[in-house]
C-alpha cells in the first residue's frame, strides 16, 4: 500500500466529528436535555415556592391585622379597671406580633437554604458531567489518532479501521464512562419532581403556632 496524505486518511475516515458524534453524541445531547429539564423544574419550584410564601404572608398579615383590630375595638368599647388591664392587652398585641415576624423570617430562611442548596447539587452534578464527558472525549480522540496513525503507516486497510472503530463503540458503551455518566445524569433527575414538603411543613408549623 501506498503512502497516503492525510486528507486522504480524512476521506477515508470520514469527518472526525460525525465519528465523535456516532460514538456519544446521543449521550451528550440527551445529558443537556436533561439539564435543561432540571433548571426549568427548579425555577418552576421556586417561582411556587415563593408564590405560597407570599400568600401566605399575605394570610398572616391579614389575621394579624384582624387581631390587632379586635383588640383595638375591645380598648375602645371597654371601660378598663384598671391600667394593668390596658397594658396587658396591649402587651398580647406585640406578642402577636412578634410571633407573626418570627414566623415569616422562619419561612424565609427555609426557602434561601432550600434555593442555596438545590443550585449548589446541581452545579455539582453538572460539573461531575462535564469532566466525564471531557474524560470520554479524551479517550475518543486518543484512539481515533491512533487509528490515523495506523492507516498513515499503512498498518491497517480500511476494512480493519472500520472495524476498530466498531469496537471502539463497542468498548466506549461497555466501559465505566457511559453507566457512569448515566448513573450522575439519573440521580440528578431527583429534582425534577421535588415537593415543597420544608414549606409546607414550615406553614402548617406557623399556623399551629399563631393558633397556639
Amino acid at each position: 500500500m501506498s503512502d497516503i496524505t492525510k486528507e486522504e486518511v480524512r476521506e477515508r475516515l470520514g469527518n472526525i466529528d460525525q465519528i465523535r458524534d456516532i460514538i456519544f453524541g446521543a449521550q451528550t445531547r440527551d445529558y443537556d436535555n436533561r439539564f435543561y429539564k432540571i433548571e426549568s423544574d427548579l425555577a418552576m419550584l421556586q417561582q411556587e415556592t415563593r408564590d405560597r410564601l407570599d400568600q401566605f404572608k399575605a394570610a398572616m398579615t391579614a389575621d394579624l391585622r384582624a387581631a390587632v383590630e379586635v383588640l383595638d375595638k375591645k380598648l375602645k368599647s371597654h371601660h378598663l379597671s384598671s391600667q394593668e388591664e390596658c397594658t396587658d392587652l396591649r402587651q398580647q398585641v406585640d406578642r402577636l406580633a412578634r410571633k407573626f415576624s418570627n414566623n415569616i423570617q422562619t419561612l424565609d430562611e427555609a426557602l434561601d437554604t432550600q434555593s442555596t442548596s438545590l443550585h449548589t447539587e446541581l452545579a455539582e452534578t453538572r460539573d461531575g458531567l462535564q469532566q466525564d464527558i471531557a474524560a470520554l472525549r479524551d479517550l475518543v480522540l486518543e484512539e481515533t489518532e491512533r487509528c490515523f496513525s495506523q492507516l498513515r503507516d499503512n498498518k491497517v486497510s480500511k476494512d480493519d479501521l472500520a472495524e476498530m472503530l466498531f469496537h471502539l463503540g463497542m468498548r466506549l458503551k461497555g466501559s465505566e464512562f457511559i453507566p457512569a455518566l448515566k448513573e450522575k445524569v439519573d440521580s440528578s433527575k431527583k429534582y425534577e419532581d421535588i415537593p415543597l414538603y420544608a414549606v409546607r411543613k414550615h406553614s402548617e408549623e406557623a399556623v399551629h403556632s399563631s393558633q397556639g
